[in-house]
């Protein structure tokens, strides 16, 4: 019937369907006015708010990320794209990622698996895998997450 690459096309559809039924429950379920709320329901959502609270504000900087973790325990989402609500909400998520990975593992240090640990690295892609992010995974991977997207 369905061979090679047709095959794999569709089972990738129908996993991006199921993930997106789940964000739609998700998304019914969260009620925030701050993007502090919005960090705090996603946090017990992913971690059950084990992660450490940290403020999140949003700023205009010329940087070309659409967010920023800092190691010092902040999370920064820019402006200057003029982002939709919910493209905002996967860019904290992209971000919290990164705090989760800093929590357990650190920054530069050696990770269990013997590698070094770096921002965008195995153990906070197998972090986005894990909270439903699909496909291919990169450093600009977030803002599409909670995005309706067309079949």
């Amino acid at each position: 019937m369905y061979e090679g690459k047709t095959r794999l096309d569709l089972l990738r559809r129908a996993k991006a369907q199921i993930a997106e039924k789940r964000d739609a429950a998700l998304l019914d379920d969260l009620d925030f006015n701050t993007w502090d709320e919005a960090f705090d329901q996603l946090n017990q959502r992913f971690w059950k708010g084990r992660l450490r609270k940290i403020p999140v504000s949003m700023e205009h900087y010329r940087k070309k990320h659409y967010g920023t973790f800092y190691h010092d325990g902040r999370i920064s989402l820019n402006r200057r794209y003029k982002l939709k609500p919910l493209e905002y909400l996967g860019v904290l998520l992209h971000e919290m990622c990164h705090h989760h990975v800093n929590e357990e593992h650190g920054h530069g240090n050696t990770s269990s698996r013997g590698t070094r640990v770096i921002g965008h690295g195995k153990e906070w892609k197998s972090e986005m895998r894990r909270v439903g992010y699909a496909g291919k995974i990169s450093r600009f991977t977030g803002k599409e997450r909670f995005v309706q997207r067309d079949y």
